[in-house]
């Protein structure tokens, strides 16, 4: 072993260690407080971790028997979260994404909640007390083994404040493609006459982000089953020929070469981009910083149809826990009216129960928030599947090529279709990740 691979095998040993003092394995009581203890492990802002305080401390009335810990991870969540899962050191509750989750389900290391759900004292009624897509989020194999938090749409948002000193009407929620790109040439512009723009109407978003407009196009990624890449036909091309020509045929968009290194959100929040893609994750940081803006629907494309990509968080519980009864009722209670209101009034996410969606609508906020939980209606599921890890890393390079204008639509599709096959980056088994 060289020194250099010394060094990193000491690395990953010293930080494993690191996380195994953080998170080892609660005790079956608290010493301390005579109360049973269970842990719980997310990421998130500073207003995240005040709504997990106050969702403890509302679980605390009904159960003071039980202690909460709160492990606040804000950094690199989900490598810390696996290597705690092969350490069979994990927290009793985490907080996981949907894209991770199969890949997380496959390793054997979460409990199987389905019994527990199906069972006739369950406080909820499963799947129908949820929004479609949330359930079926967290299913493995037909088993399910993570209980819908929060989650979300994406929307277009726009800088109301820089429609209004440009003289733009904001754009129509029945808009489609042309209109989309009509407005944002109305926000591109060189206010000093120096040959290059000051303004963009629209900041073109990574390839998650874009799934809205590949959709719209007829394109999808996987076939319906999720057994095979169909990324390969002429709405593919079309849909990433209209996602380079914002950059460089309609020149809406600022492309690399305009502002190499530059924060997109914060040419929004500067009013330098009118218009950006996003969920309700995205308003508190603009809310805090007193920007004025709103969200619109997602245009038709040219099939005629619109969709959003949709994205959940789930709670899982460690298949080690200690204490699962006492780590049950703290989920259960998470997805409890109580506190998925209290999620709703922090308006970071939908909750996942639809009884509390009026929760998350404020008609003093000064914006639109409803849109996100209208769009659930035209949302679609992201191509989830225990490959997605793979499946991302080859997308992503080739995606930024193409923002790069490194290589055509046409390239783009035929290099991918020759990376998924070669290295078989689909799902193996049409259940996976369903």
């Amino acid at each position: 072993m060289g020194i250099t691979s010394a060094k990193v095998v000491v690395s990953a040993l010293l930080l494993l260690c690191i996380l195994l003092t953080l998170f080892r394995p609660s005790p079956l009581v608290s010493v301390s407080s005579g109360r049973t203890c269970i842990t719980v492990a997310f990421w998130g802002s500073y207003e995240e971790w005040k709504m997990w305080q106050e969702i403890v401390e509302g679980f605390y009335r009904f159960h003071p028997e039980i202690q909460v810990k709160l492990n606040y991870i804000p950094g690199n969540y989900d490598d810390k979260i696996r290597l705690l899962l092969a350490a069979d050191s994990a927290p009793d509750i985490m907080l996981i994404q949907d894209e991770p989750f199969p890949a997380y389900a496959s390793y054997g290391k979460f409990e199987d909640l389905t019994d527990r759900i199906v069972n006739s004292s369950c406080p909820f009624d499963w799947p129908h007390d949820f929004w479609p897509t949330a359930p079926e989020s967290f299913v493995y194999n037909g088993r399910i083994y993570g209980l819908p938090l929060w989650g979300g749409t994406v929307l277009i948002y726009y800088n109301k404040k820089m429609l209004r000193e440009l003289g733009v009407e904001p754009p129509r929620d029945d808009w489609n493609m042309e209109e989309f790109v009509e407005k944002a040439r109305e926000l591109t512009r060189d206010l000093d006459n120096d040959g290059r723009f000051d303004t963009y109407g629209f900041a073109v978003p990574m390839w998650v982000y874009y799934l809205p407009w590949t959709w719209a196009f007829g394109a999808r990624y996987l076939n319906e089953e999720r057994t095979d890449w169909a990324f390969t036909d002429s709405s593919a091309i079309q849909a990433m020929r209209f996602c380079q020509d914002l950059l460089y045929s309609y020149r809406v968009s600022p492309s690399p070469y305009d502002m190499p290194n530059t924060d997109l959100n914060a040419m929004f929040m500067t009013g330098r981009v009118g218009m950006t893609v996003s969920g309700p994750w995205n308003s508190p940081p603009l809310r805090t910083a007193n920007i004025e803006f709103d969200v619109v629907h997602m245009p038709y494309g040219p099939t005629g149809k619109r969709y959003t990509r949709v994205t959940w968080d789930c709670l899982a519980m460690f298949r080690g826990c200690r204490n699962k009864e006492a780590a049950w009722a703290f989920m259960t209670y998470c997805v409890s009216y109580e506190a998925q209101a209290i999620v709703g009034r922090y308006v970071r996410s939908v909750p996942a129960l639809q009884a509390a969606k009026d929760a998350f609508i404020d008609p003093n906020n000064g914006w639109n928030e409803e849109k996100f939980i209208e769009s659930l209606a035209y949302a679609r599921y992201q191509p989830i599947s225990l490959h997605w890890n793979q499946m991302d890393q080859a997308i992503t390079p080739e995606y930024e090529k193409l923002l790069m204008n490194k290589q055509s639509p046409e390239e783009m599709i035929k290099r991918l279709a020759d990376i998924v096959r070669r290295e078989n980056i689909f799902p193996l088994n049409a259940k996976e990740g369903t």
